[in-house]
């Protein structure tokens, strides 16, 4: 199942859509589970608890709040110069992130609530640091 959540664009169109699907599990309360990573939505994370509510016009389910945060994060990395998904993903599962590339040019990562935001970050501001690739947080960790 997809849920949809509106996205406010910078000055520069940023991101790229109006909106993000996103994959959910629909649960016997009518809320939803969020299963996939957001890949540009802020505030939300795997395994928060959602709001939906389905509209008439286009039949589809947006979110509306987060109901409970689950304590995952999450974290978009861009690749810069020759530093590949392949490369990034791996880090950051070494961490003990669970990560993937997107069509959109970011790596995906989801934080699950064990891993040592000390130790992510440290990671994360290296590759920033030496240039291997920018970062940004759309839910801290905890």
């Amino acid at each position: 199942m997809h849920a949809y959540v509106s996205l406010e664009q910078d000055e520069g169109g940023y991101p790229p859509f109006d909106s993000e699907e996103l994959d959910v599990e629909l649960r016997h309360d009518g809320a939803c589970t969020v299963v996939g990573v957001p890949v540009f939505t802020n505030g939300i994370a795997v395994d928060d608890i959602v709001s939906v509510i389905q509209t008439e016009e286009d039949d589809r389910w947006w979110v509306t709040s987060v109901m409970l945060a689950s304590g995952h994060g999450t974290v978009r990395v861009v690749p810069h110069g020759d530093t590949s998904f392949d490369e990034i993903v791996a880090e950051l599962q070494g961490v003990g992130c669970a990560a993937h590339g997107t069509d959109f040019g970011v790596v995906a990562v989801d934080v699950p609530p064990e891993v040592d935001a000390d130790t992510l970050d440290r990671v994360l501001s290296s590759g920033r640091a030496s240039g291997r690739w920018e970062f940004d947080v759309g839910v801290a960790v905890g």
